[in-house]
């Protein structure tokens, strides 16, 4: 049992988080940069967390920090150059803010079923549909709610652990509320929304129909028991990701980041005040700050060792003078680039590193960021489907039992059918 002593620097660090996001909010909006001081409070929020990650984390971000340590210490003796630690400093604390807000809609987010059909085709229509609405805004929370409410009936099968894995991943493709969508335009700066949203969009629509059509050829669909998200559970949601659409387009030039991390914690804090009194919205948003921000600590550590990798990478290249950019970055290398991060998720490489990695070498020779930033959203969503290495199917597999030999065996040929649908968009982008 975890002492009051040990806990102590844990919620305080919820609060030098939150302090954080405060900090890179406000450099933001009024300077339009990031915060050297909200840089340092993450950066004390990981290491007063290091202790509290599991096995498994410990081990992934050692093997992701450890080769990017490795990179900076031999550039800077090559060369020193202490702008190749800028981006440490920095901390990747645009996505972090991000991420750390869109916690907070677990707040006041509630789950409860339909009452109509919950078995078969129709019940995991449903079930797909509503979860990849409901993970689109609280991510995997979504997920991990829905298989709560799974677990309770018996035991997860394999074709419910492929239809949330499906419903969560295909959302990268296209929420504003993703990390997914945060580190593609910090990847690909200059990256419009409104322009590259249509194409992944509709890779979206196409990863649903092949989901559709593959699982409901399944024998065992006839006994699939969902779990079907209420209308009124998918309000909130689908009014928050409206809401940032239309305010993107009405305030084009304000960041999408920003936008959706500020609206997100407002609204908690609007809703909060309607539902409760003052005194217990208080107590529960700071419940969030000390308790729920903590619990952020493992997808927070592993950017902020995916941004000394990232920046290790950077280094070296510009050190040796290495250039692994293709001369132009076109829809034929966007489909080469695609292959091949979707190849290193399935050997365990998370797409925060991939994408970061390949965001740093691809830009200087791309023309048009929004066809890398369709290229970076395509192989998240794909590499978090095909890799049972992904968070979210490690999360099946350890806390629901969900055989990773059964995910791979269902997702690979949902993956080698999307691929060329990816193919044929990107082309179809550069035509355009």
């Amino acid at each position: 049992m975890t002492s009051p002593l040990s806990t102590t620097p844990i919620k305080l660090s919820g609060g030098i988080l939150f302090t954080a996001i405060l900090l890179t909010v406000f450099s933001q909006l009024q300077l339009g940069t990031t915060s050297a001081y909200a840089g340092v409070a993450i950066w004390l929020f990981f290491l007063l967390n290091i202790g509290q990650l599991n096995r498994r984390q410990r081990v992934q971000n050692i093997a992701v920090m450890a080769p990017g340590i490795a990179l900076l210490t031999y550039s800077l003796w090559i060369e020193p150059n202490t702008a190749w630690l800028e981006p440490l400093l920095n901390a990747n604390q645009l996505i972090i803010t991000l991420l750390a807000a869109i916690s907070f809609l677990q707040v006041t987010t509630k789950l409860t079923s339909d009452a109509g059909q919950k078995r078969g085709k129709s019940g995991f229509k449903r079930t797909l549909f509503s979860t990849h609405l409901m993970s689109s805004v609280i991510n995997v929370s979504a997920m991990v709610l829905v298989a709560e409410r799974l677990k309770k009936e018996s035991e997860l099968t394999a074709i419910q652990g492929v239809t949330l894995t499906r419903a969560f991943a295909i959302c990268a493709l296209w929420s504003p509320f993703f990390a997914a969508m945060g580190v593609t335009l910090i990847s690909a700066p200059g990256a419009e929304l409104a322009r590259f949203l249509p194409y992944t969009a509709a890779t979206a629509v196409a990863a649903l129909a092949i989901t559709y059509v593959q699982i409901t050829r399944r024998t065992d669909i006839a006994g699939f028991q969902g779990y079907p998200i209420s209308i009124d559970s998918l309000r909130l949601p689908l009014g928050l990701a409206a809401a940032v659409l239309v305010l993107h387009y009405l305030l084009p030039n304000f960041s999408v980041i920003m936008l959706v991390s500020t609206l997100s914690i407002l609204l908690v804090l609007t809703l909060l005040l309607i539902q409760h009194s003052p005194r217990a919205a208080a107590r529960r948003f700071g419940n969030h700050i000390s308790e729920g921000l903590p619990n952020t600590r493992g997808e927070i550590a592993l950017f902020i060792s995916s941004t000394v990798l990232a920046a290790g990478t950077t280094a070296i290249q510009s050190a040796l003078q290495i250039d692994l950019a293709p001369d132009n970055f076109d829809a034929l290398a966007a489909s080469i680039t695609l292959t091949l991060l979707v190849a290193l998720s399935l050997v365990g490489i998370h797409p925060v590193t991939s994408n970061l990695i390949a965001g740093a070498t691809l830009m200087p020779a791309t023309e048009d960021p929004n066809l890398l930033a369709i290229t970076l959203l395509m192989s998240w969503s794909m590499g978090s489907t095909a890799s049972p290495l992904a968070g979210n199917q490690l999360i099946l597999q350890g806390r629901y039992g969900v055989r990773a030999r059964d995910l791979l065996q269902a997702n690979i040929p949902y993956t080698l059918a999307l691929l060329p649908v990816c193919y044929l968009i990107l082309w179809l982008y550069e035509a355009s």
